[in-house]
């Protein structure tokens, strides 16, 4: 046994950053630290902070609570308890608090420190909400602004300390916070406060353009941030490019691949903390900020490192994309021929002798998507016409049959189903510069980037 072992016989790690008060017994126990009988006297106290809490609770009507509501509020004075037990500076020094102080007093003492909790945590989201990064991104501000705002309304730290209430539905970097009530609150704002921070540093344009680099869909999907924007600005700073325009390029990427390619995780991990010495330098990064980054470059560096292994180097380092430039795509939902004149064109296709002459007929007289549709389902066509016709659209018209018909679920005609199975068969044999176009019109239909005529 060393002697660190000897002054300090209980490891932090050992102890349960939920349930403090509980584990913090249970190996002062094992570490012999607490007698059988001490260790009876503090279970007592604890019963007794119970019962007076359950008459506070009940406002002195009844000692009979039920058995869910006696379990939270026995839940919510150990968690008061732990807060107050994990303000001394070891967990040495906890326990002797806990053999020379009635559990009472610690349970006064933790829920004046809660409430402290809640006045500095109330202060910090107050500070943050004021200057929060501007970004469509639907999940930053609720969360942050109302969804914070939320937890503060409803927090009862009297009877439900250990209590969240809210989703946090925006995740932080380094994920979940493993703690509970105003600790959790606390580390999460901690968390939101020092990426915001570094985030504040960028246009709210480029951060714009860079995340829909990754996908436009990012402004409703609860996704992190900050790591784009840090890996982008790295990423520059490694090429000596201004890492404040976040304007990496495809062959950036791939210059960025080639340098980390031969690293091991050590090595890529001393790089990173080499460049951001660097950008720290140049950004002049608030002290939050600092410290929070310097604890998330080992996951950085494991995310690199995983990221050559799979090529998928341009899924972390991100090229910017800008739809406002993209071409708007047309397709006419409008402009529908009348009555008479659909009738008569159904009538001539039923008419035709053949395939081709029913397509063409389809392909010459059709000019809006929304009779094409119509005439796909009253023309009676066989399969061989469905195969030819839709080898025969324009890419844009095929993608949005494609978007139309996405799957085979729910196809109740037989016009339907034979439709969906000439897309597909078309879909499965078209070459790599036809699929980037029906890629490209399909993106436009999901974003939005098209106009509907």
């Amino acid at each position: 046994m060393t002697v660190l072992d000897v002054l300090h016989p209980i490891l932090p790690e050992q102890l349960n950053s939920r349930y403090y008060f509980q584990s913090l017994m249970e190996q002062a126990h094992l570490c012999g630290l607490l007698s059988d009988q001490e260790l009876s006297k503090i279970q007592t106290e604890l019963l007794i902070i119970l019962a007076e809490q359950t008459d506070k609770w009940s406002q002195g009507k009844s000692s009979s609570i039920p058995m869910e509501k006696a379990q939270e509020l026995l839940t919510s004075a150990a968690f008061v308890i732990g807060v107050q037990l994990k303000s001394y500076q070891a967990p040495e020094n906890a326990v002797e608090a806990l053999k020379a102080e009635p559990l009472k007093s610690l349970f006064e003492k933790g829920l004046k420190l809660v409430q402290r909790k809640i006045a500095i945590s109330r202060h910090r989201q107050k500070r943050i909400t004021a200057h929060l990064l501007n970004t469509p991104n639907v999940y930053y501000r609720s969360t942050i602004a109302d969804g914070i705002n939320g937890f503060f309304k409803l927090y009862r730290p009297q009877f439900s300390a250990q209590d969240i209430h809210i989703t946090a539905d925006y995740p932080t970097y380094l994920g979940r916070p493993n703690f509970d009530g105003i600790e959790f609150i606390e580390r999460y704002l901690r968390c939101i406060e020092a990426e915001n921070e570094f985030c504040m540093h960028f246009s709210p344009q480029d951060i714009h353009h860079l995340l829909c680099g990754l996908t436009q869909d990012y402004r409703s999907i609860p996704m992190n941030l900050f790591e784009p924007v840090f890996l982008s600005a790295l990423g520059l700073a490694i090429l000596h490019r201004n890492p404040e325009r976040l304007d990496l390029s495809r062959e950036d990427i791939v210059s960025l691949h080639r340098f980390f390619s031969e690293k091991s995780k050590q090595e890529i991990q001393s790089v990173l903390e080499n460049v951001f010495c660097d950008l720290d330098k140049k950004m002049e990064l608030p002290e939050i900020s600092k410290r929070y980054i310097r604890l998330c470059i080992p996951k950085f560096a494991e995310t690199i490192q995983k990221s050559v292994a799979l090529k998928t180097m341009d899924k972390v380092f991100l090229a910017p994309a800008y739809p406002e430039r993209e071409t708007k795509i047309t397709i006419s939902y409008g402009e529908r021929m009348d009555d008479t004149k659909y009738q008569k064109l159904v009538d001539r296709i039923l008419q035709a002798n053949n395939s081709k002459d029913r397509v063409n007929l389809i392909l010459q007289e059709v000019h809006s998507l929304a009779d094409l549709l119509d005439i796909l389902s009253d023309a009676e066509l066989y399969k061989e016409d469905f195969e030819l016709l839709t080898n025969l659209l324009p890419a844009p018209v095929f993608a949005a049959l494609l978007n139309q018909y996405p799957n085979d679920d729910f196809l109740e005609r037989e016009s339907e189903k034979l439709l969906y199975d000439a897309l597909q068969s078309r879909k499965q044999h078209i070459s790599p510069e036809e699929m980037r176009q029906i890629k490209k019109v399909t993106a436009a239909l999901k974003n939005g980037n098209i106009d509907r005529e």
